[in-house]
């Protein structure tokens, strides 16, 4: 799965660590979310996406899409 966390971070003008403050986890965990070496819960994952104003569709691809 590629995620497009970053594009939608940029879109928003906020700082990554803005971003994650406002999600209510540290920028070490938004940065392995980003780099793909985790994922965010479904509840963390919509949350991004109302922070971002984007749907979660919008952060995740799957590969073979």
């Amino acid at each position: 799965m590629n995620n497009n966390i970053n594009v939608w971070i940029a879109k928003s003008r906020m700082s990554k660590k803005e971003v994650a403050k406002r999600l209510g986890v540290s920028h070490i965990v938004l940065s392995r979310w980003i780099n793909g070496h985790s994922m965010p819960s479904l509840i963390n994952a919509m949350k991004l996406a109302r922070i971002l104003d984007c749907k979660v569709d919008d952060l995740y691809k799957l590969e073979d899409e």
